[in-house]
């Protein structure tokens, strides 16, 4: 907050009573503290006496618009200014009431009153620069700032905001400068000191730099932890790192974003096996695992103080319980344990206690990875003897018991269990995560599939096969989101495609969305979360996908989403116009994504936006590889198929040409993401020409491509340094030949209906 000057006089005739100027600068003084209620009390008693005093009005504007009533602060700002109309502070006050409802045109025509009031008013000229920057107007932003800077070489907000221009200019290097200089100036405790430290850690991983970017990030943590954007970042960052801070504090800090709603424990996977191969001795187990996974027992048996260790590890069994683990050695350990624990359980005297909170983190982990975990025909009967003596006995609260319960479902759901219909009666406090995710919210998702509209049953051939292969292998099982506060539609926009003029987006309080193919939902929290007021329809082929989406719907009260089941082909017969079309990972799988893309670009609005994801030719050259590799061996698309495949993959040694699949980073590591990578019922794939032309028929105008990483996006843009260059799918095409990793295996595009006049 900007502080208030001390008045030390009145514009009244005369000047004020002294008690009336004692009690003005009570209110400055207090407000400058953030005692919001003795200032407004204190600026109450002034109008009181002086009704239109403007210091006293400034002050209850510089309250309400700091306890969240900015538009109520817009009216006493301005009544202020009627009594000091060249008041360049209160026009500065103006304009940051109006930047914080985000309307940034005119909050820029007042930031830059304020400066012509006070042309060595360093601050107005950098929060002009921020409105314009927040408008895609980036000339006239880095000319605020640099303004700012003539008058003060320090000023923060002008250091950051030149820096976040360079940022969407593909510039990292000056980016970092930028930030790393108002570091340096910024104090401890100082506001925009970690946003400083958040932003010089984002370029720092754009120039390759993970470790240090991924410390800064951790800094800026420290340095505001209640900043939810803060830990939204370094999330976003660890998402498929394989490096890590070697700190205890990192650790500490890894497990609190494991807690936090607002981030996909997904995310967080690649950065916990970091940091637990940090332990020298379990890195060097793990790493003769991999070198020798068919000496796996007598690994663990040679290894046992640090296996065990390994899996009281609490970073370890906070992983176990939140994601799919994405790496084969630690996966052959957990089926060798599990296995260990199944011995237990034959005849053993042992009371099983002492493995019962293993047992349930071990059952939580195959309920997330969908029991990709292999297991023998004899570990099955052994499983199925098991539930035969459970389910005779008395299901009581005995640890011993519920060892063997958790037990069994790390082999199989317990719903699918003669056990289910007891376990959903009883009161088993140990067991009520399992219960919940194994029961409960199947439940739950059944009873909302039942009450779904249908549009129409599909009729197209390849369109049912797919609906099959979705109905038995919902895709993908997500437990939370990643998510932050949604944004207006330009400036969400604008964040995905920062070349696009910003006029040339729809400026919309409640746009219309349809999320054509939503699975099981994580795309439709990913637009509910992005774009502000967005009104959605989500349609899918599956039913039991929908059901899983509309459970964790009603969870995230998301109230404006409509589920239909429903084939993309039939949706010309919806009497509805979208303003976005998000179709992610869909048409790639009909049998003409050509006819599919016409169908969605003829319910787009004139001014609609379409973004689509579809699969690289050249990204998924591994992919291609194992499927025919699959088919050469003669692996079913059956869940003991799958599993038989990885299994093979894991103990006979990947053949280099695989290696892309079984990548942290890749759909491998649970049963339906792995079907969907590698035994999906009809795929296409295409390069960036073929993509252009088949928007092209569709008559819509390629807007561009995201990167992956914003350092692929820094790279291209360092070598193709030229307008429109992220526009132009042949230099992009050429550029993917030398980077095949580039867009990972699937394009993420924008594009819009084709403009006849500009």
């Amino acid at each position: 907050m900007r502080r208030l000057p001390l008045p030390t006089r009145s514009l009244a005739p005369g000047g004020p009573p002294p008690q009336i100027l004692a009690d003005l600068q009570q209110a400055v003084a207090h407000a400058n503290a953030s005692r919001w209620a003795d200032a407004e009390l204190y600026a109450r008693k002034v109008l009181a006496a002086q009704p239109l005093d403007p210091s006293a009005l400034n002050v209850l504007g510089t309250v309400a618009m700091n306890t969240g009533r900015s538009a109520e602060a817009i009216a006493w700002f301005q009544q202020a200014a009627g009594g000091q109309p060249k008041n360049p502070f209160i026009q500065f006050n103006l304009g940051e009431a109006h930047r914080r409802l985000q309307a940034y045109e005119t909050a820029a025509k007042f930031f830059q009153q304020a400066a012509a009031l006070k042309p060595d008013f360093a601050e107005a000229h950098a929060c002009g620069g921020d409105a314009y920057r927040l408008m895609g107007q980036g000339t006239q932003a880095e000319r605020c700032y640099r303004a700012a800077l003539q008058r003060a070489p320090a000023m923060l907000a002008a250091l950051n905001g030149l820096g976040l221009l360079r940022l969407q200019k593909g510039d990292a290097a000056a980016a970092a400068e930028r930030f790393e200089a108002g570091c340096k100036a910024a104090p401890a405790g100082h506001p925009l000191r970690a946003i400083l430290l958040a932003n010089l850690g984002l370029a720092r991983l754009q120039l390759g730099h993970g470790p240090d970017g991924l410390a800064l990030l951790a800094q800026a943590v420290e340095a505001a932890p209640g900043d939810a954007e803060a830990w939204r970042r370094l999330a976003g960052a660890l998402r498929h790192t394989r490096v890590a801070p070697a700190t205890a504090r990192f650790r500490d800090i890894l497990l609190q974003l494991f807690d936090r709603p607002d981030v996909n424990p997904r995310h967080l996977a690649t950065a916990a096996l970091a940091v637990l191969r940090q332990d020298p001795e379990i890195d060097r187990v793990l790493g003769s695992i991999a070198r020798a996974p068919g000496e796996l027992v007598q690994t663990l048996e040679r290894e046992a103080a640090t296996a065990s260790r390994l899996f009281q590890d609490r970073l370890f069994q906070t992983l176990l319980v939140s994601a799919p683990v994405p790496d084969a050695a630690i996966e052959l350990a957990l089926v060798q344990l599990r296995a260990d624990l199944l011995d237990l359980t034959d005849g053993s005297a042992q009371p099983l206690e002492e493995e019962l909170e293993i047992a349930v983190a071990l059952a939580r982990q195959a309920f997330l990875n969908e029991y990709v975990l292999f297991a023998t025909p004899e570990e099955q009967a052994r499983v199925a003897k098991l539930i035969t003596a459970l389910d005779r006995d008395d299901l009581g609260g005995h640890a011993g018991d519920l060892t063997k319960i958790a037990i069994v479902a790390a082999y199989r759901p317990l719903a699918t269990t003669p056990l289910a219909a007891r376990l959903q009666s009883a009161a088993l406090p140990a067991l009520a995560e399992l219960h919940r995710e194994q029961l409960s919210e199947p439940g739950e998702e059944a009873e909302l599939r039942a009450q779904m509209p249908v549009l129409k049953a599909p009729t197209d051939m390849i369109s049912r096969a797919v609906q099959q292969q979705y109905e038995q292998s919902p895709y993908p099982r997500w437990t939370r989101c990643s998510f932050g506060e949604p944004l207006p539609f330009r400036r969400a926009i604008q964040s995905a495609l920062p070349d696009l003029p910003a006029d040339e987006i729809p400026d919309l309080d409640r746009p219309r969305v349809l999320i054509a193919g939503c699975g099981t939902g994580l795309e439709t929290m990913r637009v509910a979360t992005t774009y502000r007021g967005a009104s959605i329809l989500a349609i899918d082929l599956s039913a039991a996908s929908l059901g899983y989406a509309m459970r964790k719907a009603r969870a995230y009260e998301l109230a404006d989403v409509e589920h239909l089941q429903a084939d993309i082909l039939d949706l010309p017969t919806l009497e509805q116009r979208f303003d976005l079309i998000d179709s992610f990972g869909v048409l790639h799988h009909m049998a003409d994504p050509a006819q599919g893309l016409q169908v969605l670009a003829g319910l787009l609005r004139p001014q609609g936006l379409l973004f689509i994801g579809l699969y690289s030719e050249i990204g998924r050259r591994a992919v291609v590889e194992a499927r025919a590799h699959i088919v050469r061996a003669g692996f079913g698309d059956d869940p003991d198929g799958i599993r038989a495949l990885r299994r093979s993959l894991m103990l006979g040694g990947t053949p280099p040409a695989l290696a892309g699949v079984m990548s942290p980073a890749s759909d491998f590591w649970s049963l339906s993401d792995c079907r969907d990578l590698l035994f999906h019922v009809n795929e296409h794939r295409f390069t960036l020409p073929q993509i252009g032309e088949m928007l092209s028929a569709a008559g819509l105008e390629f807007l561009g491509v995201q990167f992956g990483h914003a350092a692929d996006r820094t790279r291209y843009l360092a070598q193709n340094a030229r307008s429109g260059a992220v526009r132009d799918l042949q230099h992009l095409h050429r550029h993917e030949l030398e980077h095949p990793e580039i867009f990972g295996d699937t394009y993420r595009l924008w594009a819009r209906p084709r403009r006849t006049s500009r």
